[in-house]
């Protein structure tokens, strides 16, 4: 009961010092770092919006300050708790505290990019960031203003492939599940979204070499009327091989397979059974059961989906 007593004592006591404690290790002419804020100054942007639009772009500042529970900062005064030394007691609070986050590390001309940036990729490209100093005694904080500005928005979306090319029509044909809607806002991530939907499509279709960065999405903008044009291309860079479609060649099957197994003794020890070779020496299972849990043969065009419920089986 008294160990209990103690340890609350010091708790309570942890707490009514921390206010005078929590700048102890601050170096003189600096400030400790009390965290950063947006603020989205445009009222036209819906309140709901607005509100989650700033906590989306605060949680993008750096450094983060240190940890607080109640406005309390347990870990810095662990940390401030110790002595020089690194021994015993100290090294213990150390290694369990945080040192103080000094407003000097702070890149002020960095995060307020970073605001812009993510702003713009979110479809209001003309924002504007500025940032303001707060500082109250040995602790600084900051507060950045964003005006946001209006919101472009999808106007059309536009397939711009030759579809008279495999590549170009089996591209074309995914446009009816395009994640991009006109009326929707402009939004990088969405369409980095589509750019990996149009590969996952292409994978199924024998596009074996396809990659989401052979996608282009082209952006053309009104300003007036705050609308943008899309047009989903293939880059010119993208190599022969990944315009391409793959078939299933050769399907060997290692039921027993062991890393120091070589290709060349492999070779002696296959079994040609219907459409797949099998190296199994020691004759584990009988070839019919491979043909039961296949989900592809020879000669069929490449597909993500069998691909991968053969990897499950196995």
């Amino acid at each position: 009961m008294r160990n209990k007593f103690v340890a609350y004592f010091f708790i309570v006591f942890g707490l009514l010092t921390s206010a005078c404690n929590i700048t102890k290790k601050v170096p003189k002419g600096d400030f400790l770092y009390t965290g950063g804020k947006v603020k989205i100054e445009d009222k036209k942007i819906k309140k709901k919006e607005r509100k989650s639009l700033e906590a989306d772009l605060t949680a993008l500042l750096r450094p983060k300050p240190n940890s607080s529970i109640l406005g309390f900062r347990p870990k810095l005064w662990l940390y401030n708790m110790a002595g020089k030394s690194n021994k015993g007691l100290n090294k213990f609070l150390k290694k369990k505290g945080e040192p103080p986050v000094l407003f000097s590390t702070v890149k002020v001309d960095f995060n307020r990019d970073v605001v812009a940036n993510r702003l713009e990729n979110r479809g209001y490209f003309r924002s504007a960031v500025t940032a303001d100093t707060i500082v109250k005694g040995r602790k600084a904080s900051l507060v950045y203003h964003a005006l946001a500005g209006p919101q472009y928005q999808i106007s059309t979306v536009n397939f711009d492939v030759d579809s008279s090319v495999a590549l170009g029509k089996a591209i074309k044909e995914t446009a009816k599940n395009s994640f991009l809607k006109p009326g929707d806002p402009y939004s990088l991530d969405v369409i980095k979204t589509e750019r990996d939907r149009i590969d996952n499509d292409l994978k199924e279709k024998g596009f074996y070499y396809f990659g989401p960065d052979n996608i282009l999405v082209q952006v053309d903008s009104t300003d007036e009327a705050h609308k943008v044009d899309l047009y989903v291309t293939v880059k010119g860079t993208t190599p022969e091989k990944a315009r391409n479609v793959y078939s299933i060649n050769n399907i060997y099957i290692f039921p027993n397979f062991r890393p120091r197994d070589t290709s060349a003794n492999m070779q002696e020890k296959t079994k040609k059974y219907k459409d797949f070779l099998v190296i199994d020496p020691r004759n584990t299972f009988k070839p019919s059961i491979f043909e039961r849990t296949m989900f592809f043969h020879k000669g069929d065009v490449y597909n993500r989906t069998d691909h991968n419920l053969r990897s499950i089986v196995w």
